[in-house]
């Protein structure tokens, strides 16, 4: 990281560094309710919202086909039927709400962080009695231009807390419709169990990087992939086509994530990602490795920095951003059904991950 500053230097470490203070912070303080549930995974919290929305056996729910094969098990767990609706290159409904079929429920996606504009699916819902899911898996802190934060701007909002926070698992679904409230079930008991050895060994190492830089991490993360690669012939795992047809056999969330959850910083943890971005495109030139979003708007707190490439340029992007211990991904794995005929502009998004 010669190439630059101090400051610089500091941010690029904290992406395996988050900061931690003692703040004793919960979701119900960004939702202003306690009207939601904890759950161990999306997954989980999804299937709650599809039950909360009346979704039962035959029912359509409407997905977009820009979303990831998982998300599919939901659907499947309660014998519901799937429909896609199209995604257009801003990742916005790319068609008119009136020309949707009917629907129990339909999700809406914040991708990356971003705020997903909600009018057109409440258009559809007002018209066709459909329940609006706001799936903010991504965008844990983001809010919209007026202020709202994300996941509570539909009847039923989804939040994946792991995706943001250094949590093993954790996950919640928020009733944002008073008139669903009445079917939320009890909270699932925290389990206690201890976190395996890789949450643990990954802890160890977040403390190794604030005194000695990033290459512990570095050095750990290449080990262990090497290792997986030798056992599997995949450095990260693939997704597996099961995975839209089943759900983690683990559904209640662990103990940990409310530690996790007191000891976040919440102002810190946005600064953190604000700043993240903004320093991207002096690693990655934005002609080269186009951004997807042309700017960060003042509310929202980015998932990653996500950027448009093909398989060259994003393994020439991977290259460049391991020499300052970082990666990029590639995002998502689509549903078997929407791969074979997926629009470029589904299949050609990586993101540069803020979460070690």
């Amino acid at each position: 990281m010669s190439n630059f500053g101090a400051g610089e230097q500091a941010c690029l470490r904290s992406v395996y560094a988050p900061p931690a203070a003692k703040t004793n912070w919960r979701l119900e303080q960004l939702t202003g309710h306690d009207q939601l549930r904890y759950f161990a995974y999306g997954r989980h919290a999804l299937v709650a919202a599809l039950q909360l929305a009346g979704v039962k056996d035959g029912d359509v729910v409407l997905l977009p086909g820009f979303i990831c094969r998982e998300v599919l098990g939901a659907i499947h767990a309660l014998n519901a039927r799937v429909e896609y609706y199209p995604v257009d290159t801003n990742l916005g409904l790319a068609c008119d709400p009136s020309a949707l079929p009917a629907a129990k429920a339909i999700v809406a996606v914040d991708y990356f962080g971003f705020a997903q504009d909600l009018v057109p699916f409440k258009q559809y819902c007002a018209r066709s009695g459909a329940v609006l899911i706001e799936d903010n898996a991504h965008g844990l802190f983001s809010r919209d231009s007026d202020g709202r934060g994300l996941g509570t701007r539909g009847d039923l909002g989804i939040f994946s807390l792991r995706k943001t926070l250094a949590a093993p698992n954790g996950a919640a679904v928020v009733i944002n419709n008073a008139s669903l409230a009445a079917a939320l079930p009890s909270q699932i008991p925290f389990d206690d169990v201890a976190p395996d050895a890789t949450f643990l060994g990954k802890r160890r190492l977040r403390k190794l990087v604030r005194l000695l830089g990033t290459w512990p991490a570095r050095t750990a993360t290449t080990l262990i992939r090497i290792a997986r690669w030798l056992k599997t012939g995949h450095t990260i795992p693939p997704s597996a086509a099961e995975s839209e047809t089943q759900l983690p056999p683990v559904e209640a969330p662990g103990a940990i994530l409310l530690d996790v959850m007191r000891n976040t910083d919440v102002d810190a943890e946005i600064a953190r990602r604000r700043e993240l971005y903004g320093l991207l495109p002096s690693l990655l030139d934005p002609v080269r490795y186009q951004p997807l979003f042309a700017a960060l708007p003042p509310g929202t707190v980015p998932y990653g920095y996500p950027f448009v490439a093909d398989a060259e340029h994003a393994n020439e992007a991977q290259k460049l951003l391991a020499k300052h211990g970082i990666e990029c991904l590639h995002w998502p794995a689509l549903p078997d059904a929407i791969a074979a005929a997926a629009p470029a502009h589904y299949r050609t998004i990586w993101m540069v991950s803020f979460l070690w």
